[in-house]
């Protein structure tokens, strides 16, 4: 899981995805709020994970807000030793 932000255009992007026995299994979509499964195996908890909006609109939030603050944050204590020549 993490996040991206793009400092020139202020884009912001957010993932989350599991994995199972070297295989993807599930990945959150943003936009949608749903878990989208690529494998059959990985339907039921699809389902389950789904149907828990309240926790699906936090990722969103933490993702879009949270994560780009700390981002952000991180980048400008860095900015010293990224900017090193």
């Amino acid at each position: 899981y993490g996040c991206e932000w793009g400092d020139e255009t202020g884009v912001t992007e957010g993932f989350e995805q599991h994995g199972y026995d070297g295989e993807d299994f599930l990945a959150f979509d943003l936009k949608t709020l749903n878990w989208i499964a690529p494998m059959t195996q990985a339907v039921i908890t699809k389902h389950k994970w789904d149907s828990d909006t309240a926790l699906n609109e936090q990722k969103k939030h933490y993702y879009t807000q949270t994560c780009i603050e700390w981002l952000k944050k991180y980048l400008d204590y860095g900015k010293s030793t990224l900017m090193r020549t």
